[in-house]
C-alpha cells in the first residue's frame, strides 16, 4: 500500500525560534493595541445625551432681533413732538387708510376742545361753591362739581341737551374732512403765516390731550376722596386762596 508522509504539526513550536519570538511579540501588540482602544474616547458614532445637546444650545448665541421700526407721522398730520415723537403705540395709523386717519385726528381734536370745556365746567361751579356765591345748597354737602348730578339735575339735563343739539347741527353741517371748522377764521383769529397756523393747530392738539388726562384724573380723585378739586390742590399745596 501507498504511505504518505504524516502532516506537519500545526504548531508554533515547530516553527523556528526567531519566526517563534517574532510571532509572539505581533501577538502581544496586537492583544496590548485592542486593550487600549477599548478605553480610548470615540469620536465618531456617539449619540449626544440630552445633557450634552443642552449645553450645546446654550452656547449657541441667540439671534438678535431686528429693532422695531418707529412709526412715521403722514405727511400733513402736525403734533409727532419730541421726545415721544409720532405717538401710536397700537398701529392704529399704520392700519388706517387717508380716510380714516383723518377722522381719527378729527375725533382727537372735538374730545380735546369738550375736555378743555369740562376742565372748566370743573373748576368754576367748585370756586364758586368755594365762596358761596350761589347759597349754601350750591353742589352741597361736599362742594364738587359732580354734586350737579344730585342738587341740580334738571339743569344739568337742559345742558346736556343743549350740547347735544349743537353737536347735531355742526355734524349736519359738516362734512368728513371739515368737522373740526368752529366757522371763527373769519373773524381774525387765524394767523396770516402758515408755519404760525401750524403752531397754533400743535398747541390746540397739546392743550387737548392735557385737558382729557386732567378731566379724568379730577373725576377718579373726586370720586375717591370726595373732596372738591380746588380743596384738594390746596391740601396738596399747589394752591392757596
Amino acid at each position: 500500500p501507498l504511505t504518505f508522509p504524516p502532516p506537519a504539526p500545526l504548531c508554533y513550536l515547530c516553527l523556528p525560534k526567531h519566526l517563534f519570538l517574532s510571532t509572539m511579540k505581533l501577538a502581544l501588540l496586537s492583544v496590548l493595541a485592542s486593550t487600549a482602544a477599548a478605553f480610548a474616547p470615540s469620536q465618531n458614532g456617539r449619540a449626544p445625551t440630552d445633557l450634552s445637546a443642552t449645553r450645546a444650545v446654550k452656547k449657541e448665541a441667540a439671534p438678535k432681533k431686528a429693532p422695531k421700526a418707529k412709526a412715521v407721522a403722514p405727511d400733513g398730520l402736525v403734533g409727532a413732538l419730541p421726545p415721544v415723537g409720532f405717538f401710536d403705540p397700537a398701529g392704529f395709523a399704520a392700519k388706517a387708510s387717508d380716510a380714516e386717519l383723518a377722522r381719527y385726528r378729527e375725533v382727537e381734536i372735538m374730545h380735546g376742545r369738550f375736555a378743555q370745556m369740562a376742565f372748566l365746567g370743573f373748576v368754576i361751579p367748585e370756586k364758586c361753591a368755594y365762596d358761596g356765591a350761589f347759597g349754601d345748597d350750591f353742589l352741597a354737602p361736599t362742594g364738587r362739581a359732580l354734586e350737579a348730578f344730585n342738587t341740580d339735575p334738571i339743569w344739568l339735563a337742559l345742558t346736556l341737551g343743549v350740547l347735544s343739539c349743537l353737536e347735531t347741527v355742526r355734524l349736519i353741517e359738516t362734512e368728513p374732512g371739515s368737522r373740526t371748522d368752529a366757522k371763527i377764521e373769519s373773524i381774525g383769529w387765524r394767523p396770516k403765516s402758515e408755519a404760525e397756523f401750524v403752531n397754533y393747530q400743535v398747541r390746540e392738539l397739546q392743550n387737548g390731550r392735557l385737558a382729557m388726562l386732567a378731566v379724568a384724573g379730577e373725576i377718579v380723585q373726586e370720586l375717591v376722596n370726595e373732596k372738591p378739586l380746588l380743596v384738594n390742590l390746596q391740601d396738596s399745596g399747589f394752591v392757596s386762596f
